[in-house]
């Protein structure tokens, strides 16, 4: 599961610092990764819109040497080594065009957690452009690691879409499951138990 927890640093353009000036041109469609892990998704949208900028955010270093590696020859993928939570502010204001995370670390999605993580995706809402959207995959077990019932399913995915909305986002689809052409190692893995783990996908817009 990608990693969130703290960090410095970056590359692909040039220090996070000066990330924004680097490698977000204003006139180019921007797309971040938060947490992209080894990079095989930003690598296939990166290959399938070449006129898109695609900036992906890790934490891990060999996470993030693999997809630097995977990406090596992409002319329109940055990767940046370091913690998201520190490289999204230093995005200039309604500068980014979209934002994909998926499963994201308990610790930015977590129910019992809310108060630790929104005010990281207030920010996110600040960096986006209007229009603009954040797509978050997720996922919702039990404690025990019992079939997770619709019912219990059902009342999440509205408590999350209202969470997202008093923060100033507007859902506008909300989907049981993963998109079919996303891949990473713990997203395949929890496909194959889907009583267990049942994932989301929620496209939300500013």
């Amino acid at each position: 599961m990608p990693a969130a927890g703290e960090g410095e640093g970056g590359e692909g353009g040039g220090s996070s610092s000066s990330l924004s000036a680097t490698i977000v041109p204003p006139h180019t469609r921007t797309i971040v990764e938060l947490g992209m892990g080894d990079g095989r998704l930003i690598e296939a949208l990166a290959r399938g819109d070449p006129q898109t900028v695609y900036v992906g955010i890790e934490l891990d270093l060999e996470q993030c040497a693999q997809a630097k590696s995977r990406t090596s020859g992409l002319q329109n993928v940055f990767v940046v080594q370091g913690s998201f939570a520190d490289i999204v502010p230093r995005f200039p204001d309604g500068s980014i065009d979209g934002f994909i995370a998926v499963l994201p670390d308990p610790s930015f999605v977590d129910e019992k957690k809310e108060e630790q993580w929104r005010p990281f995706y207030q920010t996110v809402y600040a960096k986006l452009k209007k229009p603009g959207a954040f797509r978050l995959v997720t996922e919702l077990t039990d404690e025990l690691l019992q079939p997770v019932g619709k019912d219990k399913f059902d009342l999440w995915t509205v408590w999350l879409i209202e969470t997202f909305r008093s923060m100033g986002f507007k859902a506008v689809g909300a989907n049981e499951g993963s998109p079919e052409e996303y891949s990473s190692r713990c997203l395949d893995q929890f496909r194959g138990d889907p009583q267990r783990i049942r994932l989301l996908t929620l496209d939300l817009v500013k």
